[in-house]
């Protein structure tokens, strides 16, 4: 009896384990759900929504910004996730928000999305390079996981 339970109990778990990994997302899914992802990313910006804008942020991510200054030079500022939510919760958002040029989406070998595009600041006059690198998790949500901008500051 005892040895019936622990095949049974054995043949379960192998079973229900072979069912939890959904395959992964084709390409073409993995394309469609950045679009749209960067169409809600898009939308909070204009709407100038700081909670929704961090809701996007994994807290695992990481955030890059190069700060140019014809005054100071360049630094770069680096983030992880909850450390970026916290100062994008912590500072309203009241510039005018920044329009994003030529978006261009690549799938990179690991199921991770690339989202290039020329971030233009309407507030400060300047356009510059912006990366976006997109995850989806087990459940299809798409997040940010890595993010490299740059700001031009006077």
């Amino acid at each position: 009896m005892k040895r019936w339970l622990s095949l049974s109990l054995f043949v379960s778990v192998v079973a229900g384990s072979a069912q939890i990994s959904p395959p992964a997302p084709s390409d073409a899914q993995l394309l469609a759900g950045a679009r749209t992802f960067f169409g809600t990313y898009l939308a909070a910006h204009q709407a100038k929504d700081a909670g929704r804008v961090a809701a996007l942020y994994h807290d695992a991510a990481r955030i890059i910004v190069t700060r140019q200054s014809a005054a100071n030079g360049s630094r770069t500022l680096e983030f992880s996730g909850v450390q970026y939510k916290k100062l994008l919760l912590s500072v309203p958002l009241t510039e005018a928000p920044d329009r994003y040029l030529n978006p261009a989406y690549r799938v990179l070998g690991d199921g991770a999305v690339q989202i290039t595009s020329q971030r233009q600041s309407m507030s400060r006059g300047y356009t510059a390079p912006h990366v976006l690198f997109l995850r989806a998790d087990a459940a299809g949500r798409f997040w940010i996981m890595a993010e490299q901008a740059i700001q031009k500051v006077p």
